[in-house]
């Protein structure tokens, strides 16, 4: 018999909506993260918007006063993305929240009013039956074919001083700003159904034919995830299991405030 371990609600993704239900939730949740960091649908798609965000919930003041207190973002709300990832980490064992990285979501099934997750990480399977399912990832893993992707891009890097040339090239891409002067994202649109061999090809051949004002940057890298907008902001698969994108949102501070206020089984 394998061992089945009991929780409350099971957190599919540390993202930052899923980090800011959790916080809120307790101890007696459990966050699946397949990967090896957090936040990862802004941090490592490199994911930054000129819309400045102000928390509403006061775990969530209390993360902007972290991130500006760390350098990581400053009064105009440009972030510095890599250095969200140690302070959500803080954040993380500072709530004491249970998170369980490199994880995969196998199989959900109902059985007896609950769900029951089979999951792999390195040890082999493990079993989880919780009242309430949250599945906070971009592609909801939990459940194939939920919402549509509006728009996908795969960002990238740069350095170096921009022209003010317009063409029509230059609607291929927007230029992004982030916390310090050199932290400059270049956001390349791709088709929703490109995938990543796909789209990293059309970056590459985008960039050996780079415009005009873009000729005297340098490719520094480009994202390790697709920057996807979503047009669904919550979906029920069935009662007690919601899907609720974290990527629906232009900025993780109002992600991270949207899961905290989420009330499960209801709506925002």
């Amino acid at each position: 018999m394998h061992q089945i371990e009991q929780v409350s609600t099971v957190i599919i993704g540390a993202s930052f909506l899923g980090l800011g239900l959790a916080s809120r939730l307790g101890p007696d949740v459990l966050v699946i993260e397949p990967s090896n960091g957090v936040g990862n649908e802004f941090i490592r798609s490199f994911r930054l918007s000129d819309r400045k965000y102000t928390p509403v919930t006061a775990s969530g003041v209390e993360l902007l006063r972290e991130l500006i207190l760390r350098n990581v973002t400053d009064e105009e709300g440009r972030l510095h993305l890599p250095g969200m990832m140690p302070v959500m980490i803080q954040h993380i064992t500072g709530q004491k929240l249970h998170v369980r990285m490199q994880t995969q979501v196998v199989e959900v099934h109902l059985r007896d009013g609950k769900f029951k997750v089979v999951c792999y990480d390195a040890s082999g399977f493990r079993y989880f039956v919780a009242d309430r399912l949250v599945d906070t990832t971009s592609q909801c893993v939990t459940r194939n074919g939920q919402g549509c992707v509006k728009t996908k891009s795969l960002n990238m890097m740069l350095l170096g001083t921009f022209g003010t040339h317009h063409s029509e090239e230059s609607s291929a891409y927007t230029i992004y700003q982030g916390h310090f002067p050199n932290e400059t994202v270049l956001k390349f649109a791709v088709d929703p159904m490109d995938d990543w061999i796909m789209a990293r090809s059309k970056l590459f051949d985008f960039w050996l034919n780079r415009p005009e004002p873009l000729r005297h940057c340098s490719f520094v890298t480009h994202a390790d995830e697709f920057d996807i907008e979503l047009d669904t902001m919550q979906a029920s698969i069935q009662p007690g299991w919601d899907w609720l994108p974290s990527a629906y949102y232009a900025n993780p501070l109002e992600a991270y405030d949207q899961g905290y206020n989420f009330e499960i089984g209801g709506r925002r």
